[in-house]
């Protein structure tokens, strides 16, 4: 550390980063000297090059600002290559990004679209709980399950139950695989396997052989274009495609999380069970985004020499935004330490909820112009349909230490055991 307005951590991180996890930029600050909880900047090395590690509202501004921060080649690719495909739209800046990211928006974020997704991802969470009746269910491995049904449902991907089954399980694979020395290669494997089969779809989408449902988000991504009106490759496409649904497949750690929070906060559990509005089931589900860890960090690149609270940023340099710093932050949340749902019971809709700045799950900004997942409203009502089906009084939900421990240092991270479930017989 050099002073507490530039602290800098020696040595590389990156393998600290695989050991600490979600714990890595408040494990640097304790090195640095600082409290853990510290909202100051930390530089140190990751993979080799400098990265300083912000949070808050003022990191959030400088993640976003476009004047000097770029996605192309922040993300290593060993990370967003098996996480999001290579020439996804989080990589993209400028028009290039603009273009792609508004096609993908009108597709995942208008209400009308959400709303056709509603129905569907309210059946198969009605199939995953009838499954639980008289046998033990896993809430992890059968929600994500279920979300996938759905979201290959409404995006007319029209397939075989076993083909669909095989391909989100593929999906389900590669998210509770990814982050670990151990499990990246399986990702890998599950990504080409995954990028294969999207190219194939689009390209027989393309060329007349499937036939897909009028505007529908296969056909409108098979026609996917780029910032000069040009459509872009199959394999482009296909990756997109797969940025549309696997979002919701990934629901499921949310989920899981979810029936640990209903266990352990019994009270609203009555009251969404009472709830004739599901605000409660919504304020539920904002708060198990908040609370629970999934995305760790983020990154970008400087494109000009600038300066943060005193620290120093050179052009090319990483900044990296730390999501579960900020959602866990004293200064912009009160008691961020508590699970409590009330905290989001004045916002109505996920749009009203979108106007915290630090309520940054998956992404902050705007959506349709900014990083922002275009996903969070079909994520948000895949998981308040499964907070209110969990909060059933039938719905027994094990507490026991393996359903409701998890590691701060994994990522992804879930309860060890997925949250084992059954449904109480109804004879």
């Amino acid at each position: 550390m050099t002073s507490n307005q530039n602290p800098r951590v020696s040595g590389d991180r990156t393998i600290q980063f695989l050991t600490d996890g979600y714990l890595l930029p408040s494990n640097l600050r304790k090195t640095a000297g600082l409290e853990p909880e510290s909202m100051c900047p930390v530089t140190t090395k990751l993979l080799g090059q400098d990265a300083t590690i912000v949070r808050g509202s003022a990191g959030i501004d400088l993640f976003y600002d476009e004047d000097v921060m770029q996605r192309e080649g922040a993300m290593p690719p060993v990370i967003g290559d098996a996480l999001v495909g290579k020439g996804a739209v989080h990589n993209l800046d400028g028009e290039e990004h603009k273009v792609r990211k508004a096609q993908m928006a009108a597709m995942a974020y208008e209400d009308e679209r959400v709303a056709e997704f509603a129905p569907l991802v309210a059946e198969e969470v009605e199939r995953a709980v009838a499954g639980w009746e008289g046998a033990q269910g896993n809430v992890f491995e059968d929600l994500s399950l279920a979300f996938g049904r759905a979201a290959f449902r409404w995006a007319g991907i029209d397939l075989p139950a076993e083909n669909t089954d095989e391909l989100v399980g593929r999906m389900i694979t590669l998210l509770d695989n990814f982050g670990t020395a151990t499990g990246t290669p399986r990702a890998f494997w599950q990504r080409r396997q995954l990028d294969n089969w999207a190219e194939a779809l689009i390209t027989d989408v393309r060329e007349g052989r499937i036939t897909a449902r009028p505007d529908c988000v296969l056909e409108h991504m098979a026609q996917l274009t780029d910032a000069s009106g040009e459509r872009v490759d199959a394999r482009t496409a296909g990756i997109e495609l797969q940025n549309l649904t696997r979002p919701t497949v990934a629901v499921g750690f949310f989920a899981s999380f979810a029936a640990v929070a209903l266990a352990e906060n019994p009270q609203w559990r009555t009251r969404i069970n009472e709830s004739e509005t599901g605000r409660e089931a919504f304020a539920f589900a904002q708060e198990v985004r908040r609370f629970y860890p999934f995305v760790p960090m983020f990154p970008a690149k400087a494109t000009k020499d600038t300066e943060f609270e005193g620290c120093p940023i050179h052009q090319g340099q990483r900044v990296i935004l730390d999501f579960v710093g900020t959602l866990h932050s004293a200064e912009e949340w009160d008691n961020p330490a508590s699970f409590d749902p009330e905290r989001f019971m004045a916002y109505e809709t996920q749009s009203e909820a979108e106007t915290i700045k630090p309520f940054i799950p998956q992404g902050g900004a705007d959506v349709r112009t900014g990083h922002r997942c275009p996903g969070e409203k079909i994520a948000v009502t895949a998981l308040s349909a499964a907070v209110e089906a969990l909060a059933r009084p039938e719905v027994r939900i094990s507490a026991e230490a393996i359903d409701t421990n998890y590691s701060m240092t994994e990522i992804l991270a879930r309860p060890k055991s997925g949250v084992r479930v059954t449904v109480a017989s109804s004879s």
